[in-house]
């Protein structure tokens, strides 16, 4: 017998992180993108645009409890989760088609990601292709570089802020497709990113490659916005970064740090690797429309 599904909203991101926590925990490294964005909801920063309206926050449920979970900032994607009944991601794309929303595309686990974009092209008779492919990454232990940069890690102090926002640009004008970035939404996050000090750079002299880490899940940190001018690349800096701030995340009392890496890019993956990371799951996103 096919279990009913139920699809809720809710609009309070503390009482919606109790309500799908355990569930997303189960698979926390794929879900390390949803904790981060639920964390920032909770502390009130503004994910998405404040012009694009509110965030949506969406689960599937059966009488078994949740099935699957879905979060918009509009106008960036959805996330979505891995989902306990294939059914479950047809029936969260029904519940927000009868939003009205705006969706520029989806991304989460490989399989789920691939269901929501064909349900949601189907309910809204638009195309949709695969944008991106990631792979995720898991670390419990670091491994030194082999080949250790000259120089040291330090958290990004107030006055980096203009550096790291136009790299947080340009590392989003090379390794997203959406266009060129909204610089002003760049100086943003970088002034959210150094207030918390969890934006950090690699100086050799001067600042040369920068690292961050999002808001952690219950047992990780998450690492991202690996970016090295083109200019200083091949010195080593990224993994020395990478791994440098992931001890120092383990150092802290996490069990884990994740991180996602285009698969596309055969470098940044073997240097993962190299000092420690693992491969544990896939992670698409899709594009609707042309």
């Amino acid at each position: 017998m096919t279990p009913e599904l139920r699809f809720n909203l809710l609009e309070d991101p503390d009482e919606f992180a109790d309500r799908v926590g355990d569930f997303l925990l189960v698979h926390e490294a794929e879900h390390s993108l949803l904790f981060g964005i639920l964390s920032n909801l909770s502390s009130g920063w503004a994910y998405g645009a404040a012009s694009a309206g509110g965030p949506v926050l969406a689960l599937v449920e059966d009488d078994a409890g949740v099935t699957a979970v879905g979060v918009c900032t509009p106008p960036r994607n959805l996330v979505i989760s891995r989902a306990r009944l294939p059914q479950a991601v047809g029936a969260l794309a029904g519940g927000l088609s009868g939003l009205r929303l705006h969706l520029p595309g989806v991304s989460g686990p490989t399989a789920e990601a691939q269901l929501f974009a064909a349900s949601w092209a189907r309910l809204h008779v638009e195309p949709f292709r695969r944008s991106m492919a990631l792979q995720v990454y898991r670390a419990s232990a670091i491994n030194p570089p082999q080949h250790p940069a000259s120089g040291f890690l330090r958290a990004a102090e107030p006055a980096d802020t203009e550096l790291v926002a136009g790299w947080i640009a340009d590392f989003n004008d090379e390794a997203l497709e959406d266009g060129v970035s909204d610089r002003t939404a760049a100086l943003r996050m970088a002034r959210d990113l150094v207030s918390r000090r969890s934006v950090y750079l690699w100086e050799d002299g001067k600042p040369v490659s920068m690292v961050a880490t999002g808001r952690p899940s219950p047992n990780g940190g998450r690492v991202y916005a690996v970016y090295t001018p083109p200019e200083r690349r091949r010195n080593g800096y990224a993994s020395s970064s990478v791994a440098a701030l992931s001890k120092v995340l383990l150092d802290g009392g996490l069990q884990c740090c994740f991180l996602f890496a285009d698969v596309t890019n055969p470098t940044p993956n073997h240097i993962y690797r190299q000092i420690g990371y693992e491969p544990v799951a896939f992670f698409d996103e899709y594009r609707f429309g042309v």
